[in-house]
């Protein structure tokens, strides 16, 4: 949570630093959606980000410092301060406050779309994450090097966990995913 405020904070003390040049912000939406998508993937294939073997790891749990997560929900991921003092470094500042303030807007349509349809939901504090199922246990690195930053789990006990774009994220995605019914 204390990340997610510095993060904000940030991108509004930046904002605020800038002159306003409206001829040369204004693009067109999917110049802008490839821009972001640039900025948010570095250094991993867009094809395969979202697959949870990507995510799992053997490395060693610790229940006390680590997240177990045995109840249906979506966890929200946002980037550490590591992270994003290293996306800093890789894309520029410029680009990166562009990209984090792209991210953070879908990162709350998605929280939009998952309170609309009343899934629980839960920002992940730690780097691993344990989703106890009824039938299998994951054990997931939600930090490894070319993942993305702001990402979203889906997690029903009953399947097998998802990892969602936030990007092309829907309502109907998640009522068939946690088999909401209208």
């Amino acid at each position: 949570m204390r990340l997610r405020i510095i993060v904000i904070l940030s991108l509004g003390l930046w904002s605020c630093s800038k002159t306003a040049d409206t001829s040369s912000n204004l693009q067109h939406a999917d110049t802008l959606k490839s821009k972001v998508d640039s900025i948010a993937t570095y250094e991993f294939d867009y094809d395969v980000q979202f697959k949870l073997d990507n995510y799992l790891t053997t490395d060693s749990f610790d229940e006390k410092t680590n997240d177990l997560i045995d109840f249906d929900c979506a966890i929200l991921i946002y980037p550490t301060s590591e992270q994003i003092d290293e996306m800093k470094r890789n894309e520029g500042e410029e680009d990166f406050y562009i990209g984090a303030d792209d991210s953070n807007w879908y990162q709350a349509m998605a929280i939009e779309i998952i309170d609309s349809v009343g899934i629980k939901k839960l920002t992940a504090s730690a780097r691993y994450l344990r989703l106890r199922g009824q039938n299998k246990t994951w054990d997931l690195d939600i930090r490894k090097k070319n993942l993305p930053a702001w990402n979203l789990i889906f997690f029903k006990s009953t399947k097998e966990p998802k990892i969602i774009s936030t990007i092309d994220l829907t309502v109907d995605e998640a009522k068939n995913y946690f088999e909401i019914r209208d």
